[in-house]
């Protein structure tokens, strides 16, 4: 809802998603290609405060999710899905739960 309300994507369009299902960052980030996104902070961060952009830097401390099978960082990302508008077919599944 965030993304829409502010035009970053449109309503059926796709999702921008620079980070591939091995964690590496995709053409979309040309400075940072290729690189696992845990690595890309040092270029990233460096290219905010080339542009002024760099707000602050700053290390905490905290934990962080690992995969239980891999012991591997996870990442989360926007991935599509889909979504039925049940209000206007409520009555019919209603109904069709009865029989």
């Amino acid at each position: 809802r965030v993304c829409l309300a502010h035009g970053v994507i449109k309503k059926g369009g796709d999702l921008p998603c620079p980070v591939d299902s091995n964690g590496m960052f995709t053409d979309q980030v040309p400075p940072v290609k290729g690189l696992h996104v845990k690595k890309a902070d040092p270029t990233l961060i460096g290219i905010l405060k080339e542009n002024g952009r760099l707000v602050q830097k700053d290390n905490l401390d905290h934990s962080y999710p690992f995969c239980w099978r891999s012991d591997t960082p996870l990442i989360y990302k926007a991935v599509p899905s889909w979504f039925i508008k049940v209000e206007d077919i409520r009555d019919k599944i209603v109904e069709n739960n009865k029989k």
